[in-house]
């Protein structure tokens, strides 16, 4: 019965080991409620930034637009400027 006895208490002294161990995991691995504003604020500037480079593509594809009209124009104007 000794025998029974000792490794009960072993097994439950492996249990509480194992409990504890788990619990410290799960602590360290608990997102803090500053990491989570953190983790919100680099989301919300990611967005942000997505609509950025999306804007700038079409500004600089208006951009484009406007120089090729403009081109068109001085082709349009440089026989009548030759003329005077």
């Amino acid at each position: 019965m000794s025998q029974f006895a000792e490794l009960e208490a072993q097994f439950s002294q492996a249990l509480d080991r194992l409990r504890s161990a788990v619990a410290a995991r799960a602590a360290a691995t608990e997102e803090r409620p500053d990491e989570r504003v953190l983790r919100e604020r680099i989301d919300a500037l990611e967005a942000e930034k997505a609509e950025l480079v999306d804007e700038l593509a079409r500004l600089e594809a208006k951009r484009d637009k406007d120089v090729a009209a403009l081109d068109d124009l001085i082709a349009q104007l440089k026989p009548l400027i030759a003329e005077v």
